[in-house]
């Protein structure tokens, strides 16, 4: 009978623990992220390659379970994807700013294509937009990517 009682804990024991660790997966992915943003100006080549390595293992934890989360969990984990990305986006900039000089130039041009592009691509890209997210929800998140890229490429007074 004793034995019986103990594998009965031991297993509880173990379902506990791992929903536990579970429960935390949204909330370590947002910590992770915040102190990547307050300690990622000091990072080197190898510090960040440690630190995307850390955010894969993150993120396989959280697609490997993420039924179990709450809408709410979802999209902290999703706002912390963005914030971490841009982290990314960050550090490339300021890691390849020898070369700056010369993407500068050509940019425009870039960015003017793709504008084009979008365009004359736009009502096939908003029917597939329509089926796939809430439309109104993107066109938040876009008004506020514009806002921020506004920030960015104003010069200063």
């Amino acid at each position: 009978m004793k034995t019986v009682s103990k594998a009965i804990l031991a297993g509880l024991l173990t379902l506990l623990t791992a929903c536990a660790a579970l429960a935390g997966t949204p909330q370590k992915i947002d910590e992770f992220v915040a102190k990547t943003e307050s300690e990622c100006q000091n990072y080197s080549k190898e510090d960040w390659q440690k630190s995307r390595s850390e955010y894969r293992a993150l993120l396989d934890e959280y697609k490997n379970s993420r039924k179990e989360f709450t809408q709410a969990e979802k999209e902290q984990v999703v706002r912390a994807m963005g914030r971490y990305n841009a982290l990314l986006i960050k550090n490339g900039i300021i890691k390849s700013s020898m070369g700056v000089q010369e993407i500068s130039t050509l940019l425009p041009d870039f960015i003017k294509g793709l504008s084009e592009g979008l365009e004359a691509n736009s009502e096939e890209i908003n029917r597939s937009l329509k089926s796939l997210v809430d439309t109104n929800k993107l066109n938040s998140a876009i008004q506020s990517l514009g806002s921020a890229l506004e920030k960015i490429f104003t010069p200063a007074e």
